[in-house]
């Protein structure tokens, strides 16, 4: 941060963190910031406070302090590992390129260094260094020296790089993956097929995300109509409609059973092996088993999840989205609504009315003229991915294995809001 550049401006923003870290994680934390706050010129006490910053989740002021630690210390292997590990978390893949190509021959001799380059270098939307980087990946792998302490998870790395590699082969085919194909990276880098993207400051940084969004029944049709529309085109025919036991979930698993005219069944405690859509309303809302028992692929099974909170990696991604977002308040829960006689936002309280009368509601809904006018494109994505098969292959194919991780990046980026 060059604002920080400066001892006195360095020390005057540690020490004022040092005493809110006081308060939030305990005198420990607050004393290694103390540590950094004098500006130190060993890379020690910045590399010991960045990974205890890390473990806290705070990876931008993890970044800030690496990066000294880093420059004090370039050829550590160490430090260039925990500084990418921070950069990565916030999304700065290109700065992370250039980290471990920092230390001459790191990244050629070291199995870890090489997959992480492989890694970030696909982050920034470039396909052909990971490329390259695979044949010296298999290489390194056979050389002791070259491979980490713990040296278990090299297959599931090279696995990785090859998922994402074969996706995009095949996405290539129809769309652009450039850094604006929010819609091509997300198959790519989850194996979920996206379904609608924000046309609102699509370009004035948001790329097709959404920041705050305040959902409606117009949205949740659209979805419907979308999933509806991919399922068809693709011939996955799903004989029954899951209601999970969460308030938002089953009022839009009852609307779609309606609309698809097949019968609504529960989600049984623990899952099913039985084929049919399972409906979320989203995934960041269920939490222990349920969650859980939604991990893994059964033949016939299709996952789509209305909302996919794109800046809070979860465990798992859905095999259909709606859309991804960042902040948002629900069609049926507490809301705000403009009042025409006031001319203010009023905040309006939750519709505790039965699931099924609000599920009724749902499908008369008139969607706008154009609210559909980008299914040509989505359909021919989801065509040719179907070429794809074993665990590249979209969710709706996959018949065993676990579901694929959220990012919460792409090569697409996006603008957060604190």
């Amino acid at each position: 941060m060059t604002e920080l550049r400066t001892k006195e401006r360095w020390s005057e923003a540690w020490e004022a963190f040092a005493r809110v870290a006081a308060v939030f994680a305990g005198d420990a934390l607050a004393e290694q910031v103390a540590d950094i706050a004098a500006l130190p010129d060993d890379a020690e006490p910045y590399f010991a406070l960045g990974y205890e910053l890390i473990e806290h989740g705070l990876h931008d002021l993890a970044a800030t302090v690496l990066q000294r630690a880093y420059e004090l210390a370039p050829t550590s292997e160490q430090i260039v590992y925990e500084f990418v590990a921070a950069l990565e978390h916030v999304g700065a893949h290109g700065q992370a390129v250039l980290t471990l190509c920092g230390p001459p021959g790191l990244v050629d001799t070291r199995f870890m260094a090489c997959y992480l380059l492989a890694y970030n270098a696909l982050m920034t939307g470039d396909l052909d260094e990971p490329r390259r980087r695979l044949a010296l990946l298999e290489r390194l792998r056979n050389v002791p020296e070259a491979l980490p302490e713990e040296s278990t998870g090299l297959d599931v790395m090279m696995t990785r790089l090859r998922r994402f590699l074969r996706r995009a082969d095949v996405v290539r085919r129809v769309t652009s993956l450039d850094l604006k194909d929010l819609r091509g990276w997300q198959f790519v880098t989850t194996g979920t097929v996206l379904l609608h993207l924000s046309p609102h400051g699509f370009d004035e940084g948001m790329t097709g995300r959404y920041a705050f969004v305040q959902d409606s029944g117009v949205l949740c049709l659209e979805g419907l109509r979308r999933v509806e529309a991919v399922l068809k085109h693709v011939g996955v025919e799903v004989p029954r409609v899951f209601i999970l036991p969460e308030r938002q979930s089953a009022i839009l698993g009852l609307a779609v059973a309606k609309r698809l005219g097949l019968p609504a069944e529960p989600w049984p405690e623990g899952g099913s092996e039985a084929p049919g859509l399972v409906v979320a309303y989203d995934l960041a809302d269920l939490e222990g088993p349920l969650l859980e028992s939604l991990h893994q692929h059964r033949p016939g099974q299709v996952l789509w999840s209305h909302l996919t909170r794109w800046t809070q990696e979860s465990a798992f991604a859905a095999d259909l989205t709606t859309y991804l977002y960042q902040s948002k308040t629900t069609p049926w829960g507490e809301r705000l609504k403009f009042n025409s006689e006031t001319r203010k936002m009023e905040r309006v309280r939750p519709d505790e009315r039965p699931v099924e009368v609000l599920a009724g509601e749902l499908l008369p809904v008139e969607l706008e003229e154009d609210a559909l006018g980008d299914l040509p494109t989505l359909l021919a994505l989801a065509t040719t991915v179907q070429d794809l098969t074993g665990d590249v292959a979209p969710g709706w194919a996959r018949s065993e294995g676990v579901r694929h991780r959220q990012l919460t990046d792409s090569p697409v980026k996006s603008s957060q809001f604190t």
